[in-house]
């Protein structure tokens, strides 16, 4: 029972579970029936259903608690690996061990070496660079014959391997950005236009400086998650680098906005950016419209899959623009190189993972240890298991903010 409760059982909770199984032997069931009886009513009790971290009597002027050692234990392993505690961060708990920094800091390394950290993968990079929603996308066949499901999970396998590659390779964060390695199997190869392996294992790949690819903004999950079926969108993308890199989404767009012309229609008429100037013409579109596309166009040389292309329909492409603060730039490769330079992609991880790791979303009362965080992070060469010891030894992490009429 404290194993699935995951800290250790009252002795109220405990003669309580007792009284069960002797209210079931009264009514004359076997041993066995009855200790099973007590098993299930262990395990449908809110204690094994849900995260418990509970509220002491609020006095007056508190605002929050640390979490005691078996509660931070589950917030740590939840974080990290999705799952309960292992013994070990059991045993730390309940010698009352785990709540010291260098005992921490050593559990993260080992929790990230760990297999089990794939969990961060799946569900953290999944939600932040949004590859989990890669099965709902479905290019127009007709166009994009050669995407299937197997090329579909080649993309999304790249993305997951890329990702732990970092965290436990203990890379800095902005190798997110821009990389010389890849991890490729012969679909995706073939898919890129590179050379890489023939079968279906994936194997990490070197990039020279003659591929157009390196780093997440290039890999074909995320170019082909934000396009449309029959075409790219550089309003998606622009929109998903500014929510999801830089942190600073758009507001939503006004009512009754007019739908480009489709493929068919406008291909006549120019390329897609040329089409698409139209949105910075309208005053209630521009003001958006002025930080997204020219994003977007930055990653016109990559179609809806994610294949390189020299022209769109016929027609050059044009893949320079300027970034709010004037910045200009040509291509992708040239914007991802800007935004490496930027606090604002550092400080958009922080509050992703943080997020992610809190289970909640952040509040104003947070900004203190975003600041600690980020300071951590750039006295540490922005290293990927630097941001997670920062989040885990935060006030934030190993406290729990207290609700009541008093705050």
């Amino acid at each position: 029972v404290t194993k699935a409760w995951r800290r250790p059982v009252t002795d109220d909770a405990l003669q309580r579970l007792l009284q069960i199984v002797d209210q079931v032997l009264e009514e004359g069931a076997p041993y066995g029936e009855a200790i099973q009886v007590a098993v299930q009513a262990a395990l449908t009790s809110p204690w094994f259903l849900y995260r418990w971290e509970l509220d002491p009597v609020l006095q007056e002027g508190e605002g929050s608690r640390p979490l005691d050692a078996y509660e931070l234990a589950s917030r740590l392993s939840y974080f990290l690996w999705s799952s309960m505690p292992d013994e070990r961060l059991f045993s730390l708990a309940e010698a009352g061990e785990l709540t010291r920094p260098e005992v921490l800091r050593s559990e993260v390394k080992r929790m990230l070496d760990d297999p089990k950290s794939e969990a961060l993968t799946r569900n953290f990079a999944g939600q932040w660079l949004q590859f989990r929603n890669l099965e709902s996308v479905t290019p127009d066949p007709s166009l994009f014959p050669d995407f299937n499901p197997k090329l579909r999970d080649a993309m999304k396998k790249e993305t997951e391997l890329f990702f732990t590659t970092i965290m436990r390779e203990n890379r800095p964060l902005t190798d997110f950005l821009e990389a010389d390695f890849t991890f490729l199997n012969g679909p995706l190869a073939r898919h890129y236009g590179v050379d890489g392996p023939q079968g279906d294992a994936f194997e990490r790949v070197r990039l020279d400086a003659t591929v157009p690819r390196g780093g997440i903004l290039t890999q074909a999950s995320v170019l082909t998650l934000t396009s449309n079926p029959t075409r790219t969108s550089p309003v998606l993308r622009g929109k998903w680098i500014l929510e999801q890199i830089l942190g600073t989404p758009p507001p939503p767009p006004p009512p009754d906005v007019p739908e480009l012309e489709s493929d068919q229609e406008g291909a006549l008429r120019g390329s897609l950016r040329e089409r698409m100037e139209q949105h910075r013409l309208k005053p209630e579109c521009a003001t958006c419209h002025e930080k997204m596309d020219p994003i977007g166009f930055a990653f016109e040389h990559f179609n809806a899959v994610g294949q390189w292309r020299e022209v769109d329909g016929g027609f050059p492409i044009d893949a320079s623009g300027e970034l709010p603060d004037g910045t200009r730039f040509d291509g992708a490769r040239e914007l991802v190189r800007q935004l490496k330079t930027r606090d604002t992609f550092v400080l958009c991880v922080i509050e992703k993972m943080l997020t992610f790791a809190l289970g909640r979303g952040l509040e104003y009362y947070d900004k203190c240890t975003i600041d600690t965080i980020h300071q951590d992070l750039r006295d540490h060469d922005l290293a990927f298991q630097s941001l997670v010891e920062s989040i885990v030894l935060s006030e934030s992490f190993q406290q729990r903010q207290l609700e009541g009429e008093n705050l």
